[in-house]
């Protein structure tokens, strides 16, 4: 993700203060209909369509992601700090993740990402605020997309979408009935803290450098303890695929086990090695 993207970003969000309503390009303000609506999410006080969609888990982030998506990945910021400050290092890079702290009036509780058709779109699940602003809109079948200097765009709800406005538009397109991604077979209805599924076809970029058909992770704090159950689950690993997972296994007293054409990582990480682990199997 471009570093200048992310310094715009930052310095135009931390002008938001007061309360005003979000107009569309024409709109006259005594049009403004302040909402009588004591729905939670209508604090926000953007006028038009807000994103209204569940949230728990990765399965919920690719059926709002286009289908062309090769990477998406969900985590719970709330359910531990040495998990999240792995991730932050082990994980594709998001401004949610480095920023979440900057972007809002409230902190981002959960966040995803997908990748797609060469750009992106975030996914950040917070408590609604009244939001100040001071400039105009681009209305976009009924959302409203708020300009955040030249290259992002935020479009307010739950969750709130983050990203170009080329990434943002196509997954209003899938939220608003398109064909949202549906080549992860691996991705199970209830998931851990962290959820990151990609595909092989996305190439080299992608974890374990894109040697599988599909790749699937899963790591869950360990009931009451720091640690981590970890399950990572690869469809036709290639070769080297395998061996970096079998000597992962070993290094670190994992199970490896293959059966048919999966390939499972499985077993129990410390709060110590959690973050190596991540960039281990998450690098390319």
């Amino acid at each position: 993700m471009n570093q200048k993207a992310f310094a715009i970003l930052i310095g135009t969000l931390m002008v938001l203060s007061g309360v005003a309503y979000y107009l569309p390009l024409g709109t006259d303000e005594k049009q403004i209909v302040v909402p009588k609506s004591v729905d939670p999410a209508e604090t926000f006080g953007v006028r038009g369509t807000l994103v209204e969609w569940s949230f728990e888990g990765l399965r919920d982030v690719l059926e709002m992601a286009p289908q062309s998506t090769d990477i998406a990945y969900w985590i719970d910021l709330n359910a531990s700090k040495s998990l999240t400050d792995a991730a932050m290092i082990a994980l594709p890079q998001s401004i949610g993740l480095l920023y979440g702290g900057q972007l809002y009036s409230t902190r981002i509780e959960r966040l995803g990402v997908a990748r797609f058709n060469n750009t992106w779109s975030e996914f950040h699940w917070i408590q609604p605020y009244p939001m100040g602003y001071d400039g105009l809109v681009i209305p976009y079948k009924g959302y409203m997309l708020i300009p955040r200097g030249t290259d992002l765009v935020l479009a307010m709800g739950r969750p709130a979408l983050c990203g170009p406005q080329e990434g943002i538009e196509q997954t209003i397109d899938v939220i608003s009935g398109g064909q949202p991604a549906e080549s992860f077979t691996l991705v199970e209805e209830s998931g851990g803290d962290l959820q990151l599924a990609a595909l092989g076809s996305g190439g080299a970029i992608m974890p374990l450098a894109g040697g599988y058909k599909e790749f699937n992770l899963n790591v869950a704090q360990s009931g009451n303890s720091s640690a981590f159950d970890l399950v990572c689950r690869c469809i036709q690993p290639t070769s080297d695929t395998s061996q970096r997972m079998k000597d992962l296994a070993l290094k670190n007293d994992l199970q490896y086990s293959i059966k048919g054409s999966e390939g499972e990582l499985s077993g129990v990480v410390s709060e110590e090695d959690i973050q190596g682990v991540l960039m281990e199997l998450l690098g390319p």
